[in-house]
């Protein structure tokens, strides 16, 4: 059995780390034994981020890196071909590395959600801390994202790449039960992860109402979530 370290769940999702979400989901498809601690302190972890996994007494921190060391055994997409990986690993990158940062300025940056926000992921904090940790976190989550890139854009032109991005991967599902196969793939895990939070986070953000416009988008989020159960 693997322990995987998460931040708690939020948003009323499994976890609104899409990154804990599709280590979950992987699990659960290729019939991976683990538990779930719920920590705070990923200051303390390696790389000083969660999600972190214990896989035999190791320490193995980035989602990316964890699936990899776990599908080594546990091979769940050893049927795809070459160009099926290619696509997947595209459409991976077009949803971590560009679709994840709008969710994450949708959360920390719009003014509109970040109340929503605040109460999701520091409502339970003692009254002194309440005062000021939110924002501080706040605080550095807007520095995280102007140094990534996107954070430097308007709030009109992130929302438009967001769409721009969902409108894409509807295209490029199609009619298909997956985006690369006729099974729930690890590149599907991390497809469904970032889609699930952004149409079932509570937040009536610009990229929800474009997900919900993609009827193929909101069956397969659905799709996946009954493939997986998390």
């Amino acid at each position: 059995m693997i322990t995987l370290y998460e931040f708690p769940p939020a948003f009323g999702l499994t976890n609104a780390s899409p990154f804990a979400l599709k280590l979950e989901a992987y699990c659960k498809l290729a019939k991976i034994e683990y538990q779930v601690k719920y920590r705070i302190d990923s200051e303390k972890m390696p790389k000083k981020k969660f999600p972190v996994a214990l896989i035999n007494n190791e320490l193995v921190a980035d989602s990316n890196i964890i699936l990899a060391q776990l599908d080594q055994t546990a091979q769940l997409d050893a049927s795809l071909c070459n160009e099926q990986h290619a696509l997947g690993y595209l459409i991976k990158e077009l949803i971590e590395e560009k679709l994840y940062w709008c969710l994450v300025y949708s959360r920390w940056v719009d003014d509109a959600f970040w109340p929503t926000t605040k109460t999701e992921l520091f409502s339970e904090m003692p009254g002194v801390l309440k005062l000021f940790v939110p924002n501080l976190v706040r605080k550095n989550l807007i520095k995280s994202i102007y140094a990534q890139g996107l954070g430097r854009h308007s709030r009109a032109q992130i929302y438009d790449f967001a769409i721009e991005a969902v409108t894409h991967l509807a295209s490029l599902l199609g009619e298909k039960p997956y985006f690369v196969s006729d099974y729930m793939t690890q590149y599907d895990c991390a497809a469904y992860a970032t889609l699930t939070n952004l149409l079932n986070g509570k937040l009536e953000t610009p990229i929800k109402a474009a997900i919900e416009q993609k009827p193929n988008l909101v069956a397969y989020i659905n799709r996946c979530y009954e493939s997986c159960g998390v």
